[in-house]
């Protein structure tokens, strides 16, 4: 059922279920993860004395004396999370090449003989209860019985010394046990916790073989019988196996203490062997043979063998109470969050997925528990990014007032202060407005004339003819040049420092601009995205949108960008498509204005370029020190390739997002791209964080592309200073960041929709906005937006205009009753997103 949609977890499946592999693999597997164990002691266990990040003694002694930090990291991230996804995702989990390597490892393990000796257990039990061994091979040859008994043989020497060398170690002194522990205690101790170690892993062996026992055979073993009760009640058996595998880890990194040799260079190796061999021991593998056998696979073999008997024991009932407690405690909880993130970032589906035609599972929770942890993780999100936002604005004022910002130093703090939050405001109105003006489009304007009279000047204008495409080419440049003109007040000069912070927070706040980009994605963006999303009628209703169409408006009108049109006429002719247009054709003068931007606006961007680049490669940007000119200069052209991608992406997803699904395969990595997106509430989740990484990177870019140049310096090309002081305003840089960065992709990606979307790239800047809105660092915007919300009275557009359906059945004089299904499928998407 599984042979093509998971041929590794097919390769796995055949070479572990073939004859008796399966045990094999138990017992290979078994020492493996012991052996790993001890080994992740030696990486992670603390020395003497230790301590770290300036923490108290008590905190040190807790974390790493007693190994509760390596102990918690390997429970939870290796082992508790791997077990949450595996137990209903088993044909996803095995479909790696990485699986079936730990296959093959385990079984050179069982093969070597290092562990025959357990067999002998096996026989010599098998011969008391006079049960035969169950077998799926054919009975051994005399060859194999001659092989298979002198890999016992030496199974049993090497076990004898390494029960010598752990003692002897033990009794000198030599091992990683903590300081202060009389050698004798150490071997009680090591026996005692094998001991409980081996009734754990023999405990899980007999619950499941008289799960199905008949009541009256379970009574006639009172104490059985009061271990199963309590096992099996509701979900205890659940809680049990997760507090069980949060004891074992444990008992088995103290196990490895005890057990690991420690012998210095100048010590008296043990039996007089040489440094390279005692070095060998050090590795910790004697005790892991030990622990494997002894504290493991023998008692997994009698509890197999007389399940009841083995549950009648007193202490068992103890050591269930234990594991529950453990798991109550929570203290492993967040191996669940870590399964849940895991499950959605690998992509994992449950068995009957792919078994029996099941639903997939998107990002909706499935389980209470997935939905508490959802909800649980959007509190947290949600506080830590509030946090980082007043953290931000507040470094950003402090830098400011304290004429730390470019702007602050040349003009007067006050100033940047209110250029800062008038562009912040403005950038908001802006990122809002537009998609406001583009989804009333399809609204008939009678329906809101009379409530929103300002909102109707906007559509006006804006829904006017060609209006539309040259608001939004007009917008694009105003967007990059507010956030190069907030870049030159909030960016901090080199070695500033504010408010006594650590030199680690202050790099990372204001040095690299963390502060300044939090700050204007969240306030300047995001909120007001999120708000305009459906309550576009309430949010344009102001004279400040007014006035931003038609500053809009004025800088399309100017023709600084007009070479973008000549982007569109040329892949127009390649694509055979014509420019759609809802004004009559050009007249003769109208034409001879048009091409008189056309080549003004190519002669602005050819200035735009020589100036910057004359000025990265003279150092004379705002580019972080130390970052050589022709890094500068590839990191340019880079990010604005990035950006560009990410504003096509934009334009390419929706451009597909009604293309018939066949059409769509035709192309694997287009398909690929337009499966991740469109899958639950990815398109959402992408565009927060498109959004998040693509101011980001306008900000770096902003820094890039802004001259510098102070008043003792050569001015570019000898121009005045006056002109030099303009050109430092980053003008230069926002016109190609507009034309190259962005507007010439969005034509691109409108003309080849599905070609643009080919690109491997796409599918990676996919996966890291989704990423980036996971992790939730401007979560904080949602939370200002519904406060905003309250707080200016905005109500929803259905409350005004009604719902599409309804709008669609009373233009076709429908009954209410049986509304239309909507006829704007896309819009509906762009609005929810």
């Amino acid at each position: 059922k599984y042979t093509e949609t998971h041929p590794r977890s097919l390769k796995n499946a055949v070479i572990v279920h073939k004859g008796d592999n399966m045990e094999r693999f138990i017992v290979g597997r078994q020492y493996l993860v012991v052996l790993v164990i001890t080994l992740l002691n030696m990486m992670g266990s603390a020395v003497a004395d230790a301590s770290v990040l300036g923490f108290p003694s008590w905190m040190n002694e807790l974390f790493l004396g007693n190994g509760v930090a390596m102990i918690l990291t390997t429970i939870m991230v290796g082992q508790l999370t791997a077990q949450v996804n595996a137990a209903n995702c088993m044909l996803d989990f095995i479909n790696n090449y990485f699986m079936l390597f730990t296959s093959y490892i385990s079984l050179g393990i069982e093969f070597s003989g290092l562990l025959h000796c357990v067999y002998l257990v096996q026989m010599a039990f098998s011969k008391i209860t006079g049960k035969p061994i169950d077998s799926n091979e054919p009975p051994r040859s005399a060859v194999q019985n001659l092989f298979f008994w002198a890999r016992v043989v030496m199974s049993l020497a090497i076990l004898g010394f390494c029960l010598a060398v752990t003692l002897v170690a033990l009794f000198d002194g030599k091992t990683g046990m903590w300081e202060g522990v009389p050698p004798y205690v150490s071997v009680i101790i090591l026996f005692v916790l094998m001991a409980i170690v081996g009734m754990m892993e023999g405990m899980q062996i007999a619950l499941f073989a008289v799960r199905n026992l008949p009541e009256d055979e379970l009574e006639s073993h009172t104490i059985a019988h009061k271990n199963c009760q309590l096992t099996f009640s509701g979900q205890n058996l659940q809680c049990f196996l997760i507090g069980r595998q949060i004891f074992v880890a444990t008992l088995m990194f103290i196990v490895a203490r005890i057990a690991t040799p420690v012998y210095a260079d100048d010590d008296e190796n043990i039996f007089g062997i040489s440094d390279g061999f005692q070095a060998f021991l050090n590795s910790g593998l004697t005790g892991a043979v030990i622990t494997t056998v002894i504290g493991s696979l023998a008692w997994r073999i009698i509890a197999s063998s007389y399940p009841l008997a083995f549950l009648s024991n007193p202490l068992i009932y103890i050591i269930i109470r234990i594991c529950l407690i453990l798991e109550a405690v929570g203290i492993c909880s967040g191996a669940w969050v870590l399964g849940r993130f895991n499950k959605l970032i690998a992509g994992f589906q449950p068995d009957e997925v792919y078994l029996e035609g099941a639903e997939r599972h998107t990002s909706a929770p499935v389980t209470k528990r997935d939905k508490d942890i959802d909800i649980a993780v959007t509190v947290v999100k949600y506080c830590y990014s509030m946090a980082l936002l007043i953290i931000s604005v507040t470094i950003v004022m402090a830098a400011i007032f304290t004429e730390q910002t470019n702007m602050a130093q040349d003009a007067h703090p006050v100033a940047a202060f209110f250029i800062f939050w008038f562009l912040i405001i403005w950038l908001a109105m802006m990122e809002g407005g537009q998609g406001c003006l583009v989804g009333l489009q399809p609204v008939d304007k009678d329906l809101y004339k009379d409530t929103h009279k300002v909102t109707l000047k906007n559509t006006l204008i804006a829904h006017k003819g060609d209006n539309m495409e040259r608001f939004i080419v007009g917008r694009q440049f105003l967007v990059v040049l507010v956030i190069f003109v907030i870049n030159m007040c909030g960016a901090s000069v080199a070695d500033a420092s504010v408010l006594g912070l650590s030199d680690g927070i202050t790099e990372v706040f204001l040095g690299a601009g963390v502060a300044m980009i939090l700050t204007t994605i969240i306030l300047g963006q995001l909120t007001a995205q999120v708000n305009a999303a459906n309550c576009m009628l309430d949010f344009i209703n102001s004279y400040f949108m007014l006035f931003t169409t038609y500053v809009s408006l004025g800088i399309e009108f100017s023709g600084l960008l007009h070479s973008v049109y000549l982007v569109q006429i040329v892949f127009s002719k390649i694509t055979g498509k014509p420019i759609d247009s809802n004004e009559p054709p050009r007249s003769a003068v109208q034409k001879s204005f048009f091409w008189a931007r056309v080549f003004m606006s190519l002669a602005i961007l050819g200035f735009s370029f020589a100036v910057t680049l004359v000025a990265l490669f003279d150092g004379k940007t705002t580019m972080y020190e130390g970052v050589p000119s022709y890094v500068s200069v590839i990191l340019f052209f880079v990010l604005m390739a990035v950006v560009g991608l990410m504003e096509g992406m934009q334009i390419a997803l929706f451009a597909v997002i009604n293309l018939p699904e066949e059409e769509i395969k035709k192309y694997p990595v287009a398909h690929k791209t337009c499966e991740l997106t469109f899958e639950g509430t990815n398109l959402q989740s992408f565009l927060v964080g498109r959004q998040i990484f693509v101011a980001t990177c306008m900000f770096v870019v902003a820094r890039i592309a802004s001259p510098n140049y102070e008043e003792g310096d050569d001015n570019i090309f000898g121009v005045s200073d006056g002109f030099q002081n303009f050109l430092n305003t980053g003008l230069t840089g926002a016109i190609i960041t507009t034309l190259v960065g962005s507007l010439a992709w969005r034509i691109v990606a409108s003309s080849f929709p599905v070609a643009f979307l080919s690109n491997p790239l796409i599918y990676a800047i996919v996966r890291v906005c989704l990423v980036l809105d996971s992790i939730g660092i401007c979560s904080a915007a949602w939370l200002l937006a519904l406060i905003h919300k309250q707080l200016v009275g905005y109500q929803v557009d259905e409350v005004y205009i009604g719902t599409s359906e309804e709008r669609n059945a009373a233009a076709k004089g429908l009954d209410e009753e049986e509304p239309l299904q909507d006829e704007t499928p896309l819009q509906e998407s762009v609005e929810e997103a």
